[in-house]
């Protein structure tokens, strides 16, 4: 794991490996203000987590990923400013991870860099002061709770809508009414179980899509069909729910339900996996 003094504010940090920050790294160091070597290409989950005391992050020229819950409730992170474009060394797109910004109550202005596809879930929720965004031709994809809770978010610079945007992505905001007249339904597919942290995965529903198989995370799906209020598709692949499904417009639809007797003190334990598309 690496280093930094958390009694020294004005030490700079001491990286483990050249090219990464480690998964949870820094985190609750006392940093103040950070400038990262080019030589970094990502940074781990919760790699500068809790930080409370940082308020300017320059972050490398070379990033290409900022894992889920990265800033995450960095309360006094004021300046972000990122590389100019984000893509993996072999061309494809850079990613910003879920919460990797959560919390981070007084950000005011954040510029997406190009390259970036998908903007994770709660990237930048409840980031209260934020007032500027500026999201990069690259963006294909915006998911829920992205934006959700910046109440103080008056500018929105894009060149296109993305094609797929969630419809709790601006909840609560001064854009929400905006983007919700211009989006298109979203098909989320949500896997619960008493035992692991819930797993969510959104897919487009637009009408180039069907077809077309789409992958996030660990999930494939096809979409067959889409009607006004419905929705064809298939799982193509996943541990659980394979197969056709249908699913209403604005209506959880059940697609896997199972329980486990565990016995002992766990008892009766259950995993769900639903589908909504709007």
């Amino acid at each position: 794991m690496g280093f930094f003094s958390k009694k020294n504010a004005g030490e700079k940090p001491r990286y483990h490996f050249r090219d990464r920050v480690e998964r949870g790294e820094f985190r609750g160091s006392a940093v103040v203000e950070l400038k990262m070597p080019d030589s970094v290409l990502v940074i781990g989950e919760s790699g500068f987590r809790e930080c409370r005391s940082l308020k300017n992050a320059v972050l490398s020229n070379s990033l290409c990923e900022i894992g889920p819950f990265a800033f995450r409730d960095c309360d006094m992170l004021e300046n972000v400013l990122m590389p100019g474009e984000m893509r993996y060394p072999d061309g494809t797109n850079g990613m910003l991870g879920m919460g990797c910004f959560e919390g981070c109550g007084l950000l005011h202005e954040i510029i997406i860099p190009e390259g970036v596809a998908v903007i994770g879930a709660n990237a930048f929720h409840n980031c209260a002061a934020l007032e500027t965004v500026t999201l990069p031709r690259s963006l294909r994809a915006i998911h829920s709770g992205a934006f959700s809770g910046c109440a103080r978010l008056k500018t929105l610079h894009m060149a296109s809508m993305p094609e797929m945007i969630a419809i709790d992505a601006f909840l609560d905001t001064p854009q929400q009414d905006m983007v919700l007249a211009q989006r298109k339904p979203v098909l989320t597919i949500l896997h619960r179980s008493s035992f692991a942290v819930p797993q969510m995965y959104q897919f487009s529903t637009a009408q180039r899509m069907i077809g077309v198989e789409q992958t996030e995370g660990d999930m494939s799906i096809v979409i067959d069909a889409i009607e006004e209020n419905r929705l064809c598709f298939r799982v193509a692949q996943y541990k659980y729910a394979g197969g056709s499904h249908v699913v209403t417009a604005g209506e959880p639809t059940q697609l896997f339900s199972e329980e486990y007797d565990c016995g002992g003190r766990t008892g009766t334990q259950k995993e769900e996996i639903f589908a909504l598309y709007r």
